[in-house]
């Protein structure tokens, strides 16, 4: 699995190139046309995102005038959203909603906190301005639209600076034409303006999160436009083809409809281990796994059932401020490698969201950090070895991790290596907790999952995190620092279409249905021909459904074909059998509405085969650590192998380390590690089983 003896036959080569750009840590991975596969990680650049994309190419020794195809997964939307770094936005909207963002839901948090403040929103009040016109339930024109009003509007918001304008009516959703007549009219009065508008970014009822999902999406636009378009100029000065990117739903995209719809991009990094996971699982024949992807600054878990993603329509920025786009449903907290450990004001250790990033990075890093971090509580413990270097290049220094970390102790009154262990456990517990709320929230036995642990600490916690759950086997799989950029590789070109149409029982029209069916397809097919496919998608159906009096809804699939009463019923069977999933009842007597309808168009772009290594006898591991585990057992030898030397078949029993320069895999006591076929690292144990 050593990756530099075959650098050298990409070059002056066709070359299939995935990076993933993390807060820590740029990924790269390629396929060159024999299929043999290079791999690279190098730091990530946060003031210059694409300078890490460069460094990472070079460090992989690629000629980017050999890149064909080139994939970005990428967390510059994710963290300008929390940063609230994007642009400044005005919102115009119908007469007498103008406050729409303001009152927001009356959902709170905690019910009896008085303290709580809620949280604003994007647009200042100043800036949200209303327009004459009013489109009604039916998408009936009630009241024309004032373009005195959009020209007075326009004229304050380009007089302020403003830069980037969303526009939500009510019910556009049904009928658009006064968003996009107000379109033209920003165009026209202020063409410098990014604009977005609420019926291409979310056509669906529920105006505030429409609303808020488009404020969102033009929020990002200007910045995300700049990125793009420079990461475009370089990779074609370079002599490199034009770059896709990742979407949150798990397909890619070209840079042009990114820059149309950046909301669709929030989740692109994480939405790549999820699809490697896909691949994975279904090459090893299992249906049901959970994720466990953990990087510098963040753990993302996703569930996989029925080798189905989980998928979800709905996130949010902070609480009660939603974004509402099609997408997988990753849950994220801020975990990682560079989680810092902190005492509170009742002095009590805890563990992250702050991170050190990339820059200085943890102390152990040798680059001005001085606070504590998981990874500097591993190199405390001895599970991660300064011999062997950090994503190939960073250079441990334990002298400056236990300094670190014994700041910390001193606070505690506690020994260094309890005080290194008890910032783990609580790292992994809140990892853990997140995990629950996929699996037992929802009603299922995270016990007849697997979990895939991969980003670059992924492996170091995946036991640990099985234990806390009650699982019994854990995968690592080949390349698990750079995962996301395979997932990235491997994922097609995915788009989510829906519309919204709220229809009675007693009132379906079939030919109705079938109508806005064609409209969206057709939609899907036009697109697909701009992505530069010449051959249509394939097309998914599903409509989402709800019990009558309910205030939201189940997505159930449509089957192929003509629209049918049968069909419409087999949905509403569908439906019931997923309410009684979730919730544990259902009323097959009660009537149902139909709400949004959905289409789902994919086509494969690219594939990836990962290769088979040979089978061979189990090597010599490379030296003895030791290594602490837990304070009963204390101080352990532990042996430390190569992955690069394991073969086919070949079996570990824990205590052992398997290291490389992507990441590091524990397999702590009571635990067996078995390499398969392709390379992958199934752990198990019996110490979790029922």
């Amino acid at each position: 699995m050593e990756t530099q003896e075959r650098l050298g036959r990409l070059e002056d080569k066709s070359a299939m190139v995935a990076v993933d750009t993390g807060g820590t840590f740029s990924d790269l991975l390629a396929v060159d046309p024999d299929g043999v596969l290079t791999i690279a990680k190098t730091l990530s650049t946060p003031s210059d995102p694409s300078r890490g994309i460069f460094d990472a190419i070079k460090k992989g020794g690629l000629d980017p005038g050999a890149i064909s195809h080139f994939v970005h997964g990428t967390t510059v939307g994710t963290n300008m959203l929390i940063e609230r770094a994007g642009s400044r936005v005005g919102l115009l909207t119908t007469r007498g909603f103008r406050d729409l963002l303001r009152i927001q839901r009356i959902d709170r948090p905690e019910s009896f906190d008085l303290h709580w403040i809620k949280p604003r929103h994007l647009v200042e009040r100043a800036m949200s301005l209303e327009v004459r016109e009013r489109t009604g339930a039916h998408g009936e024109v009630v009241e024309a639209l004032s373009e005195e009003d959009v020209a007075t509007a326009v004229a304050r918001l380009k007089a302020e600076g403003v830069p980037a304008i969303a526009v939500c009516y009510m019910f556009s959703f049904l009928n658009s034409d006064h968003e996009r007549r107000t379109r033209e009219l920003i165009h026209e009065l202020y063409p410098e303006a990014y604009v977005s508008i609420s019926s291409e970014v979310f056509p669906q009822w529920r105006e505030y999160e429409r609303s808020s999902t488009t404020v969102i999406d033009v929020y990002l636009k200007p910045r995300i436009d700049r990125y793009l378009t420079n990461l475009e100029t370089e990779l074609r000065e370079a002599g490199a083809g034009a770059p896709l990117i990742m979407r949150s739903n798990g397909g890619v995209m070209t840079t042009a409809n990114a820059r149309e719809q950046p909301v669709t991009m929030i989740r692109s990094g994480p939405a790549g281990g999820v699809i490697a996971s896909l691949e994975v699982g279904t090459l090893l024949g299992i249906d049901s796994i959970m994720t466990a992807d953990i990087g510098g600054t963040s753990f993302d878990a996703c569930l996989i059932a029925d080798r189905r993603p989980a998928m979800t329509s709905s996130t949010e920025l902070e609480f009660g401020i939603p974004i509402a786009t099609p997408m997988l449903d990753i849950r994220s907290i801020g975990a990682g490698g560079g989680s810092e450990a902190w005492i509170d004001s009742g002095g009590i250790l805890k563990v992250g969201p702050r991170s050190a990033g990339a820059e200085p990075g943890p102390a152990c890093y040798g680059r001005g950090g001085t606070v504590a971090t998981s990874t500097d509580a591993n190199v405390v413990l001895g599970r991660l070895d300064p011999d062997f270097k950090l994503g190939g290049e960073v250079q441990l220094v334990e002298e400056a991790a236990r300094k670190a970390v014994q700041a910390v102790s001193d606070q505690l009154d506690m020994g260094l290596e309890e005080t290194a262990s008890g910032i783990l456990e609580i790292m992994n517990s809140s990892m853990a907790e997140t995990m629950r709320l996929l699996t037992v929230d929802q009603g299922l036995d995270p016990r007849e999952f697997s979990l895939i642990a991969f980003g670059g600490a992924g492996p170091l916690h995946g036991a640990y995190l099985a234990e806390a759950l009650g699982m019994t086997r854990v995968i690592v799989p080949v390349y698990p620092g750079v995962f996301s950029a395979a997932g990235c590789l491997m994922a097609d070109t995915r788009f989510d279409y829906m519309k919204s149409r709220i229809t009675h029982e007693d009132n379906v029209d079939l030919a109705i249905v079938a109508a806005d069916f064609e409209e969206l397809e057709a939609r899907a097919i036009s697109d697909f021909e701009r992505e530069g496919f010449a051959e249509s998608p394939l097309l998914m159906r599903s409509i989402d459904i709800r019990y009558s009096g309910q205030n939201w809804e189940l997505e159930a699939s449509l089957p192929a074909g003509q629209i049918t009463a049968e069909s419409i019923a087999e949905v509403r069977r569908a439906f019931d059998k997923e309410h009684e999933r979730q919730f544990g009842w259902f009323f097959p007597e009660s009537n149902f509405e139909l709400v949004n309808f959905r289409v789902v168009a994919a086509r494969t772009r690219a594939t990836v085969d990962l290769p088979a290594i040979t089978t061979g006898p189990a090597p010599d591991p490379v030296k003895t650590g030791s290594i602490y585990f837990d304070e009963t057992s204390g101080r352990v030898d532990t042996l430390i192998y190569r992955r690069s030397d394991l073969h086919a078949e070949n079996e570990i029993t824990g205590p052992a380390i398997v290291v490389e320069d992507v990441s590091t895999t524990l397999v702590p006591p009571n635990w067996t590690a078995r390499v398969e076929g392709h390379g992958h690292i199934i752990m198990e144990t019996s110490q979790n089983g029922n």
